[in-house]
């Protein structure tokens, strides 16, 4: 299966912040203005003609991304709750920080004993996988989701906001 996998729009997590919002509640945050007009701008990108459907994450930076791209197309949109972020299963910045920094450190594997518990790299391909695997009748789909779920399937390290990336999988 061809997938476009395109990475959400930026973000603004300010107002929930400021609310004491943390872990999934910063899920609920909105695309900021200079992400609305990235996923109005990426929603021209020719890659979107080969698409059969677009999948989307539930967060709502991923789904408000994928409305934008499909506002002018006739392109089917799907969500799927478990194509959700990362997960760090411990609350605050600075805990989430050193979990992004031993999950690196690891390979994407969690230490024996590890001060932090996270999803590990390969807990996020098999969530991914089982995901997709209902529509592998498809050949071609776009996919709206977010950085770290895109990098265990593709080797670029710098993934931006609304970057599209072409990858083939066996699903």
């Amino acid at each position: 299966m061809k997938i476009i996998f395109i990475r959400h729009g930026e973000s603004d997590y300010s107002f929930l912040e400021e609310a004491g919002y943390t872990g999934f509640g910063l899920d609920l945050a909105p695309l900021s203005a200079a992400g609305r007009q990235m996923a109005t701008e990426a929603a021209a990108n020719p890659l979107l003609e080969q698409a059969e459907i677009l999948i989307s994450s539930s967060v709502t930076r991923a789904l408000e991304t994928a409305s934008y791209l499909i506002r002018n197309r006739q392109l089917p949109l799907f969500v799927e709750p478990f194509l959700h972020e990362w997960q760090v299963y411990e609350s605050g910045i600075e805990k989430f920080e050193q979990a992004r920094k031993l999950f690196f450190e690891n390979n994407g594997s969690l230490p024996a004993g590890s001060p932090v518990r996270y999803e590990t790299a390969e807990q996020m391909k098999a969530r991914f996988l089982r995901t997709l695997s209902k529509y592998r009748d498809y050949e071609t789909v776009a996919l709206v989701a977010h950085r770290m779920l895109i990098r265990q399937f593709v080797a670029d390290q710098q993934i931006d906001f609304c970057q599209f990336i072409e990858c083939e999988l066996k699903i």
